[in-house]
């Protein structure tokens, strides 16, 4: 079970949110005094759909996948997220509870903010405010292409989507080994595991990806990204 601790102060931490650099001393001590870090164990869940977002949390190391639960154990996954990372910006000016679940693919550790302190804070600094609502802005444009891309791309369109994906914002390389099991792929991809498997078999057979277990390397990028824009 993750049990909360508190390391380094907010004034001092390097892996802070830019967002912070437009709060005073007196507002780093205000936001910290009620800040506590918690590091979830691989599959933990670090917050369910429907629950009361007390607290804003900010991925400070880690990596996590965000999703919608449906019905039969059928989920939706919205995006797959890192470090820099905020859940619940949407409960912070919206309704108070969590609209999606997030679960740490790695260990992950998260600072927790109080809700109410941050309010507080958007209240008498304009500037932090500002750039809360760039990054949700962020998060929401980056959604409405997610749901161009589900809706309007073929399967091998929607598999190139994700897999520049992880390469562009997540690894930041062509080479690297995913945390996503099959199942998750295909949920992200929505598809089944099976036309997955297809779709892979295709891009290596073509000479675009090498897959030795979870080691992926894209070998054919222009290719790729050729897909990815024709769907």
């Amino acid at each position: 079970m993750a049990i909360p601790t508190k390391t380094t102060c907010c004034k001092e931490c390097v892996s802070k949110s830019a967002c912070f650099n437009e709060l005073s001393e007196n507002e780093l001590i205000q936001i910290d005094t009620g800040r506590f870090e918690v590091t979830f164990k691989k599959g933990e869940i670090v917050c369910k759909q429907g629950m009361l977002a007390s607290h804003l949390i900010y991925i400070k190391k880690g990596f996590v996948k965000l999703y919608i639960e449906g019905g039969n154990n059928k989920n939706i996954i919205l995006t797959i997220e890192k470090d820099g990372y905020m859940i619940g910006l949407q409960s912070l000016f919206g309704n108070n509870v969590f609209h999606y679940t997030a679960v740490a693919y790695e260990d992950t550790t998260v600072c927790l903010f109080e809700m109410n302190v941050i309010s507080e804070i958007i209240e008498q600094n304009s500037g932090f405010a500002s750039k809360l609502i760039a990054k949700l802005n962020e998060n929401t444009i980056r959604s409405y292409s997610r749901l161009f891309c589900l809706t309007q791309k073929q399967s091998s369109g929607r598999l190139a989507d994700i897999l520049l994906c992880l390469s562009d914002r997540l690894y930041k390389s062509n080479k690297f080994e995913m945390a996503l099991s099959r199942k998750d792929l295909a949920e992200i991809t929505v598809m089944s595991v099976e036309s997955l498997s297809r779709v892979i078999k295709e891009f290596k057979d073509d000479g675009i990806i090498k897959l030795d277990g979870r080691k992926l390397e894209i070998t054919d990028r222009e290719r790729l990204e050729r897909i990815c824009e024709n769907g």
